[in-house]
C-alpha cells in the first residue's frame, strides 16, 4: 500500500494521495454498500438473510459492471467475484444468512494466502503492483526493476511487507469467521467491516512506517560509500 526511484518504489506526496484513494474506492463500496442495504432492509422488517442478500447483489453487480467496462478481469475482481457466487450460493443453499458474512472473510484470507506465498517464493504482489503501477513510465520501471533485481534490501523488504500483509489477512479472516457464529447478525454486519478496516489500517501504519526505515537505510548506506570513495 519520495519519488518513484525510492526504496520500494511508492509516489510520495500529492501522486499517493490520489492512487490512495483510487484504491481504496473499491474497498469503501464493498463495505459501504452491502452494510446499508442491510440495514435499510432489516429496519424495513426484512429477514438478516434477505438483507444482508440484498447488499451482495448489488455490490456484486457493481464489481460485474466495472469488469465488462475494463473488457477484463484482473486478480483482485477475479477473487471478489468469487466470493460473492460462494456466499450467495452457500447461503441460497444452506439458507445460513451467516455465510454472506463468512464470504468476505474466506476471500480475504485467500488474498492473504496469496501474498503469504509470493513472500516465501520470492515474488512479493508487493513488486508485481509496483510494476503494474509504473508500467506507464518505462524509465521509472526499468531502475525499479533494477533496484530489485540488484539490491538485496530491496528484496528483503518487498518480502517483509508482503509476508506481513499475508499473515495478517489469514489472521483477521479466522477472526471474522469464529466471531461471525458467536455473535448475533446484525452484530456481525457491522463489527466484520470494523475489524477489517482495522486491520487494515493497522498494516498500512506498519508498511509506512517500513518504508520510511527502509529509505532512511538506503540514504545512510549511499552517504557511507560516498564517504568512502571519497576519502
Amino acid at each position: 500500500m519520495a519519488d518513484h526511484t525510492n526504496t520500494v518504489n511508492t509516489p510520495q506526496g500529492a501522486e499517493t494521495r490520489p492512487n490512495l484513494l483510487r484504491m481504496l474506492a473499491p474497498t469503501i463500496r464493498d463495505i459501504a454498500v452491502p452494510l446499508g442495504a442491510y440495514y435499510i432492509l432489516h429496519w424495513a422488517g426484512y429477514s438478516d438473510f434477505t438483507a444482508l442478500l440484498a447488499g451482495g447483489l448489488v455490490s456484486g453487480a457493481m464489481v460485474l459492471v466495472e469488469v465488462v467496462r475494463a473488457r477484463r478481469i484482473d486478480v483482485m475482481s477475479a477473487l471478489v467475484l468469487g466470493g460473492f457466487v460462494f456466499g450467495i450460493a452457500s447461503s441460497l443453499i444452506s439458507g445460513d444468512a451467516r455465510m454472506m458474512i463468512v464470504r468476505d472473510s474466506l476471500t480475504t484470507a485467500v488474498i492473504g494466502v496469496a501474498f503469504t506465498v509470493s513472500a516465501l517464493v520470492g515474488k512479493p504482489l508487493t513488486y508485481i503492483a509496483a510494476r503494474k503501477a509504473f508500467s506507464g513510465s518505462p524509465q521509472k520501471l526499468a531502475e525499479m526493476e533494477y533496484k530489485f533485481d540488484n539490491i538485496p534490501m530491496v528484496r528483503r523488504v518487498h518480502n517483509r511487507i508482503a509476508a506481513m500483509w499475508g499473515v495478517g489477512m489469514i489472521g483477521e479472516s479466522v477472526v471474522r469467521v469464529v466471531l461471525a457464529y458467536r455473535l448475533p447478525i446484525h452484530t456481525m454486519a457491522w463489527l466484520s467491516s470494523v475489524l477489517m478496516i482495522g486491520v487494515t489500517a493497522t498494516l498500512m501504519m506498519i508498511t509506512v512506517q517500513t518504508i520510511k526505515w527502509a529509505r532512511r537505510s538506503e540514504a545512510a548506506a549511499s552517504q557511507r560509500g560516498y564517504a568512502a570513495v571519497h576519502e
